[in-house]
């Protein structure tokens, strides 16, 4: 299934703090079970970083989150491609 992960900046780090922050991710593993499909950076807060996953349950979501907890928010939401929706809408009014 894929999400789109929503990562914010939380109140008060610094710039120290997120070229920290930028290291670790360069570094970051995946969880088994999490793909990363495509990731943005935008130049604000929120969202800071949009990243696209596919992931084979949503524990494998989590526990790629927690790493981060001290330094960002993350708001996850499933999604599916517009190609995948019309083919499940038009099994569903069929």
């Amino acid at each position: 299934m894929k999400f789109v992960l929503l990562w914010s900046l939380k109140a008060g780090v610094d710039q120290a703090k997120l070229a920290e922050v930028m290291r670790c991710r360069g570094e970051w593993k995946f969880p088994e079970g999490v793909r990363l499909l495509a990731e943005y950076w935008a130049p604000q807060n929120t969202p800071t970083v949009i990243d696209i996953l596919e992931a084979d349950d949503a524990t494998a979501l989590l526990v790629n989150t927690v790493g981060w907890i001290d330094v960002m928010e993350a708001r996850i939401f499933p999604v599916v491609t517009w190609e995948e929706g019309l083919e499940k809408l038009g099994r569903l009014f069929a």
